[in-house]
């Protein structure tokens, strides 16, 4: 959720929504200010109140729609860093109707350990220093799952996702975690939250298609299962009409084609990054074009087909989307704020999923 502050992700800016033409994707709870060097705002105040009711009514389009849960970016409680991120959180955990929508955290392993918020990648941090991190991550995840709407799979386990576990710890860099931490840092999780009675984890690795050491982490027991946090990588000027064929075709009968390997299908609202490109953009290879009506429909029914063909591979029974409000990213479901002066929110997308998930039958 979007909460206006500007670091709630990497180069974030205030001013991507800024241009006049890319107005239409604010959220619902922005407003017009008439002011054109500050023509959108939302929360100036950052009232907590105001930040709340957002939540609240986010919640209520996201439930009525029929979605069973949210998989939250998450930095931990403790991190001096990342406040934007923990924010929606948090709202979630404080709203009254949170009952009408689960919620699962995504583990952002290269983060681990960070203390500034855009350490460089000359900055490198001790073992002992990740290990100490990591800990207080795997406390609160212990916590978390115990609240009644953390989403369980298969009989009781709880769903966490891990968003380039080979990297955890490496921050900026773009490298690889030593194995033997990342092997360490996943055996105390699953370990810890055995122990402490809150159930197996179900831990599925956010992968990076370009690299092949994740089967190491699925061969030896240390995820349960595959996904990625969005598809990219596919070329320039895509069409999202082609978008589910690529995933089927380069992903789940490509790089996830090994027929032990248990898989979430990953699946996308939408990727178009171009109010945040500056100069040919932070984010090259990314885009695709917004879905023309019926495409998101399409699109979701080819998952959920996957799924129901393939229970043994699909074994947790559910897909992921990426994403409900990245709004200058390009990829979002959450409704956005409509016209003046009537700001009558504009549901397209969510309209959409909610007539699939309503209407959809296995083949």
């Amino acid at each position: 959720m979007y909460t206006g502050h500007p670091y709630t992700t990497q180069k974030q800016e205030f001013d991507f929504l800024k241009p006049p033409e890319y107005h239409w994707r604010a959220p619902f709870f922005v407003r017009r200010t008439g002011n054109p060097e500050a023509p959108l705002a939302f929360n100036p105040t950052d009232s907590r109140e105001v930040y709340q009711k957002a939540m609240d009514q986010e919640i209520d389009f996201a439930a009525s729609a029929g979605i069973d849960y949210w998989a939250f970016g998450h930095h931990g409680k403790h991190s001096p860093v990342h406040r934007g991120l923990r924010d929606g959180l948090d709202a979630y955990l404080a709203s009254p109707a949170k009952s009408r929508i689960n919620f699962c955290v995504i583990v952002h392993c290269p983060g681990i350990a960070t203390v500034e918020f855009y350490e460089p990648p000359s900055v490198r941090h001790t073992e002992e220093e990740i290990d100490a991190d990591w800990r207080q991550y795997v406390a609160e995840y212990a916590q978390l799952v115990t609240e009644p709407t953390y989403q369980r799979v298969l009989d009781g386990r709880p769903l966490i996702y891990l968003y380039h576990p080979r990297g955890l710890g490496e921050g900026r860099r773009h490298e690889f975690a030593p194995p033997d931490r990342v092997d360490r840092c996943l055996r105390l999780l699953r370990k810890h939250l055995i122990e402490t009675g809150v159930g197996n984890p179900y831990l599925v690795g956010m992968i990076d298609p370009r690299d092949a050491g994740w089967e190491r982490l699925f061969d030896e027991r240390l995820i349960d299962c595959v996904t990625m946090y969005h598809q990219r990588y596919a070329g320039k000027d895509l069409k999202y009409g082609t978008l589910w064929g690529f995933i089927n075709s380069h992903t789940l009968y490509g790089t996830f084609k090994r027929p032990d390997l248990k898989v979430i299908p990953p699946t996308m609202s939408g990727a178009n990054g171009m109010p945040r490109y500056r100069e040919g953009g932070p984010f090259p290879m990314w885009d695709w074009s917004e879905p023309a009506t019926g495409e998101l429909a399409a699109h979701l029914t080819g998952a959920f087909d996957y799924v129901a063909q393939h229970p043994d591979k699909c074994e947790a029974n559910t897909v992921i989307m990426y994403a409900w409000n990245e709004h200058s990213e390009g990829g979002f479901l959450c409704p956005t704020m409509g016209d003046a002066p009537d700001y009558v929110p504009v549901t397209r997308q969510v309209d959409e999923l909610r007539q699939v998930l309503r209407d959809w039958r296995p083949r």
